[in-house]
């Protein structure tokens, strides 16, 4: 299951804790590259917040891993879930013949 999460800084980084959580990001980044649950990870350039693709096996595990985000206290988290667009036309497409028939049109 593949996720786009995205994230944006809500809150300023209190200056006494900014590089305890950027250390904390680099090894919250690093661990979930290294393990291949995070395909890509971003910054936005001169705005705080990111993002990335993570691909988990479960909600649940997404949950597990952005619950451990660094950044989380001071930010908006947006999660999207991706379908293969082939899959996703497919899919409309059938369902705007469903509907087409439902009003006996074609």
């Amino acid at each position: 299951m593949k996720f786009l999460v995205v994230t944006r800084a809500t809150a300023p980084l209190p200056p006494e804790m900014a590089q305890t959580l950027v250390g904390a990001m680099k090894q919250w980044a690093s661990a979930h590259r290294s393990s291949g649950k995070m395909e890509q990870i971003w910054s936005f350039a001169g705005m705080g917040g990111g993002g990335g693709v993570l691909n988990v096996s479960s909600h649940e595990e997404l949950d597990a891993i952005m619950s451990g985000f660094p950044f989380g206290p001071f930010s908006q988290i947006d999660v999207y879930p991706l379908a293969d667009l082939d899959a996703g036309l497919e899919n409309f497409s059938k369902s705007i013949a469903q509907m087409m028939a439902a009003t006996g049109k074609r």
